[in-house]
């Protein structure tokens, strides 16, 4: 496919959501009572950017929709390991060099092989997973005869993951929840819907959904969270209100076009080296959050001003080192391609 902007926009912030919500796992977010506005609004900021790896799987089932079972899909396979390998070699060497982390070399290839090496690869471990079904679930979302029978696939799916998410933080199960952790089939199938359907809806209606949703996550944060630590009363990424989130963001911003060059080619860039910013950004948060935590965090309030400049610094720095291994990829093929034509 030819390179959409609305596409590459919502990866862009996909990728920026990401570091976002890190800013609460590298705090102490999750470690201090939830009392006070301030904390009030950090949650609701919270609810905002988790729907970042949602936004990835749509993505992947709207552009990959059309994957078929030919050798050429599994070989596709050897670059995202190849990235994953590098960033997780980055991530060991700033644990060993940067804060001093002894291990023994057969450690760390373990730690590769395993996905330990780089804290944020739990993604890379499960779309491998996703990447060798994809065309296996195309087979079953191409045989379906019409629009009626995909709604049945969505409502499913749906059924079985994202419901029962809602609840799983909560003792009582109101439905059966042994399915929900396959949610990342159910997010690719709804990008896979879309891009079927090109379905449209109100932008300011889907906006103004979107915000209430929001309210709502928080509000019940706040009520389950009284006198407690933070209390994650709404699910995590396959949970039912993450998706109306995501899906509703989604919706909003996937047919968008702008006709501004410079905004098209640095949103371009930004989605083209999406997986080495995510990747490469354990490593920078690593040193900007060891930083932050020793010399500025005295409390989660008075840190929260400082969001911004955080996440920024370490965006900063995971698009230099994402820019450079692009370049570096660049020349490479560039030489291949000049040592295949003088063969």
């Amino acid at each position: 496919m030819k390179r959409l902007f609305g596409l590459d926009l919502i990866r862009t912030f996909a990728v920026v959501f990401i570091l976002c919500i890190h800013f609460f796992l590298n705090t102490n977010f999750y470690k201090v009572p939830f009392e006070g506005y301030n904390l009030l609004f950090q949650a609701s900021l919270r609810w905002l950017v988790i729907i970042c790896i949602p936004l990835f799987l749509m993505l992947s089932g709207y552009l990959l929709t059309r994957k078929k079972l030919y050798l050429n899909h599994y070989e596709d396979i050897f670059p995202l390991l190849g990235i994953y390998i590098l960033y997780s070699i980055v991530a060991i060497i700033v644990r060993a060099f940067y804060f001093d982390e002894q291990q023994p070399l057969e450690v760390w290839v373990r730690d590769i092989i395993i996905f330990r090496a780089n804290g944020y690869s739990w993604y890379i471990n499960m779309y491998i997973g996703l990447f060798l079904l994809m065309p296996f679930l195309n087979i079953i979302f191409d045989n379906l005869k019409n629009q009626q029978e995909h709604n049945v696939l969505i409502f499913t799916m749906i059924f079985i993951t994202a419901l029962p998410g809602c609840f799983e933080s909560h003792p009582y199960h109101f439905f059966p929840d042994w399915w929900m952790k396959i949610y990342p089939i159910t997010y690719y199938y709804i990008g896979a819907y879309i891009r079927q359907y090109q379905i449209k809806i109100n932008k300011l209606l889907a906006v103004a959904l979107f915000i209430s949703i929001i309210m709502i996550d928080t509000a019940l944060s706040a009520h389950f969270s009284k006198d407690r630590i933070f209390f994650n009363a709404v699910g995590d990424y396959g949970s039912i209100l993450i998706l109306a989130q995501a899906v509703l963001f989604f919706l909003i911003f996937y047919d968008i076009e702008i006709n501004n060059k410079f905004i098209n080619k640095f949103v371009s860039f930004i989605s083209i080296m999406s997986l080495d910013i995510y990747l490469l950004s354990y490593a920078t948060d690593m040193i900007v959050y060891d930083y932050v935590m020793k010399k500025i965090y005295e409390t989660q309030q008075q840190i929260f001003p400082y969001f911004i400049i955080i996440v920024l610094t370490s965006f900063g720095m995971s698009v230099a080192g994402a820019f450079i291994r692009y370049e570096i990829n660049k020349i490479r093929i560039h030489y291949e391609n000049r040592s295949i034509s003088n063969s």
